[in-house]
């Protein structure tokens, strides 16, 4: 058994053939113009591909028709601002062992707290980095919160049926979520980072005219990147690395566990920990925590 495995993406040959796609398709012009058409691009044929797209991962549960893109350099940049925004008067809440990309550069560490309670903003991944899934208790979690910030990362890596029913038990905080995409690992992009945020029209966060300013300097590469990405042959990899994962959970003696991402199984352990599973045991309870990354298809 390993004793430390990293949450590691994994390459898509789907996500090289879309970067050269961007990059042969650039014209001089367009650099000239990244300020003005490429900000119209950014709000208008971009905001449309996206929501199309998280339309159909979640099986039509989710309506973003009326929502508004924001930017910021890299989907870490981006939250950093979201976090601090709150942070800055209110507590924040994360689960404790999710994702540390809440955390990074934060001003205000003190009140970004771990665990339950009433919150200001309470942050997830979907699903959660911490063990793969999105459960009823983590909706309840972010369903509890006045504002909720949800990192859509390992999202296309889940069965359609498990993301429908994500996406419905979360549907009640859409009106108040900031919903930030994380366009590496199950999206593809991991050569370079596009953060954007799909916000509600009226979230008191687009009050802030700073928004439209880091909104500017968006990568245009990466999301054209996106738009050029053939989430079909995404699909069939990733049904292949989810057998790989099968595989090895048998070959290791592990239950099956189909559901959640293919990145991230985790078990809980009746009785005592085994020593050789202790380095991988997350927080104060008997969760142990695989991390696998298949082999490149």
């Amino acid at each position: 058994m390993e004793g430390f495995r990293a949450l590691l993406p994994v390459g898509y040959a789907a996500g090289r053939d879309a970067y050269r796609q961007a990059a042969e398709a650039l014209a001089t012009s367009d650099l000239s113009t990244h300020y003005t058409e490429g900000r119209e691009f950014l709000h208008g044929a971009f905001r449309d591909h996206l929501i199309a797209r998280l339309t159909t991962l979640t099986g039509g549960e989710w309506d973003l028709s009326d929502h508004v893109v924001i930017a910021a350099g890299s989907d870490v940049d981006l939250m950093i601002h979201v976090v601090d925004a709150y942070a800055a008067s209110s507590d924040v809440h994360m689960l404790a062992g999710d994702w540390y990309g809440f955390l990074v550069g934060c001003q205000h560490r003190a009140r970004i707290l771990e665990g339950d309670g009433r919150a200001a903003l309470a942050c997830l991944c979907v699903p959660s980095v911490r063990n793969g899934h999105v459960t009823e208790a983590m909706a309840e979690f972010v369903g509890a919160a006045d504002a909720v910030l949800l990192n859509l990362n390992l999202l296309p890596t889940m069965l359609l049926a498990e993301r429908a029913q994500v996406a419905r038990d979360l549907r009640p905080v859409l009106d108040r979520a900031v919903l930030s995409v994380s366009f590496s690992r199950g999206w593809g992009l991991t050569a370079s980072q596009l953060g954007v945020a799909l916000v509600p029209p009226d979230h008191p966060l687009l009050a802030d005219a700073r928004w439209e300013w880091t909104s500017y300097f968006y990568n245009a590469l990466a999301a054209h990147a996106f738009m050029h990405f053939d989430h079909l042959e995404a699909a069939r990899v990733d049904r292949l690395r989810r057998d790989w994962v099968a595989a090895e959970l048998a070959r290791r003696g592990l239950p099956p566990h189909e559901s959640g991402t293919y990145y991230v199984k985790s078990f809980r352990v009746d009785g005592e920990v085994p020593a050789h599973l202790l380095p991988l045991v997350r927080g104060n309870e008997p969760l142990v925590r695989l991390c696998f990354k298949p082999p490149m298809t």
